[in-house]
């Protein structure tokens, strides 16, 4: 399995032994259990410097497989959005006609499916079989004590109602924030009644979360820029309202290799803030021994939309088959090796990992699991994020547009709307050569 030589990326796939803790040993006894049903070893095979950010490596080296003509290798881990935009290069076998592999399953990432399944066929798959599917969903962690001590209600029971929307987040921020060195300023030292990053992937969930689609699907099953030029001008105007008009809201930029997140992290650690938008993931780092906080999804644009949905980053893990030279058996057999991978990953890591992010209430608190579980069921995933290099990166002008305040956001989507559209029908055009 060639895949991303870092820590997060290597103990999803493969971990030497147990250890104790319980998502290593069960990411140890799925691999153990697939191994002797099939018959086969799992073996990882890292690319790049050890935690290396660069998330192309992989890319690069299957593409020097396939030009050198050594298929040394049978399945490729990498992260989503470098998959997806080069997956008209022709490096991925397809992965609709291989036997043994019903993708339509419960534990397959059917939100993947739909962003990535281009006129019948579909190069990439994700789901239950990667912890990074979880890890990775954009999520608010909040101060269950705080919100217990302003008398304000825990959010679970304003999701469950279907009122949390960006607004009332921009209400609760302000009615939370505390000038506590008495400056009358907004600064350092404060409690924040809401932290998070406004330039960089700390907005990128928005687009899930406010229902904002960019590629949908023609009547033949290829990509159409569909992005709804008014429902997004109106989210900026909202978002940039949150982040620069609030004196409860701290504003946090992007640092080289999003360690922008961790700041975020350790900040409401130590209780400097009271909600924060970050990944699941920090509830195996620097929120490691914090046993009071909730987690929910992002908010609703307003309430009008029915349903909260989350978003993933981009850079979670996806797999795909090298185009090689496989015969039949082999692929009947590599098509049972991710079968059961990650039929076995849902029913032993994906329980796991909800121990693991709920701090221990998973046995004894019905509501955190019940909201977890809607979080990672209404999953949105966007084809035009993942698809963000071949098709001029959309979302990077919704990003601008915050970092940047911009007042009229719809006329800059308007004016890169040609170039976009030609991206697309390019990427289309390459994609049905693939199936000739």
């Amino acid at each position: 399995i060639l895949g991303r030589n870092r820590d997060w990326c290597a103990d999803e796939i493969v971990v030497s032994d147990e250890n104790g803790t319980v998502v290593n040993d069960a990411v140890y006894k799925r691999n153990l259990l697939v191994s002797e049903r099939l018959g086969i070893n799992l073996v990882f095979q890292g690319v790049g410097a050890t935690n290396s950010t660069d998330n192309y490596a992989v890319r690069d080296a299957l593409r020097k497989f396939i030009e050198s003509g050594a298929e040394d290798v049978d399945l490729v881990a990498n992260a989503a959005y470098v998959s997806a935009s080069t997956q008209a290069e022709g490096l991925y076998h397809n992965l609709t006609d291989i036997e043994n592999l019903d993708l339509s399953k419960p534990y397959w990432s059917q939100g993947l499916n739909t962003a990535m399944e281009v006129g019948g066929a579909q190069y990439l798959c994700s789901g239950a079989i990667f912890l990074s599917y979880y890890r990775f969903i954009f999520v608010t962690f909040f101060n269950v004590d705080t919100f217990a001590n302003a008398g304000i209600e825990p959010l679970y029971d304003t999701v469950e109602k279907g009122e949390w929307t960006l607004e009332k987040q921009f209400v609760l921020a302000e009615q939370l924030y505390r000038d506590n060195n008495g400056n009358g300023e907004t600064d350092a030292g404060d409690f924040f009644g809401f932290m998070g990053n406004h330039d960089m992937i700390g907005v990128d969930g928005y687009w899930a979360s406010f229902e904002l689609p960019i590629l949908t699907k023609d009547e033949d099953g290829y990509y159409k820029y569909d992005l709804d030029l008014e429902r997004t001008a109106s989210a900026i105007e909202a978002i940039n309202d949150f982040f620069w008009n609030n004196e409860g809201v701290m504003r946090v930029a992007y640092k080289s290799g999003d360690t922008e997140q961790d700041a975020i992290a350790q900040s409401f650690a130590n209780e400097e803030a009271a909600m924060v938008t970050l990944r699941l993931i920090e509830c195996e780092n620097d929120l490691v021994g914090m046993s009071n906080y909730g987690i929910v999804p992002l908010p609703k644009l307003d309430l009008n939309q029915q349903t909260n949905r989350s978003a993933i980053h981009d850079s979670f893990s996806v797999y795909s088959l090298p185009n090689f030279s496989f015969s039949d058996d082999e692929l009947s057999m590599l098509g049972a090796v991710l079968e059961v991978m990650a039929s076995q990953s849902f029913k032993t890591i994906t329980p796991a990992y909800y121990e693991q992010a709920l701090k221990g209430r998973y046995a004894n608190d019905p509501q955190s699991v019940a909201m977890l579980d809607d979080i990672t069921q209404n999953v949105w995933i966007e084809a035009g994020i993942l698809n963000c290099n071949a098709i001029e990166a959309p979302h990077k002008t919704f990003r601008d547009a915050i970092k940047n305040r911009y007042p009229n956001a719809s006329s800059i989507f308007s004016q890169k709307a040609k170039i976009t559209q030609r991206k697309v029908n390019d990427l289309n055009a390459s994609l049905e050569k693939l199936l000739g």
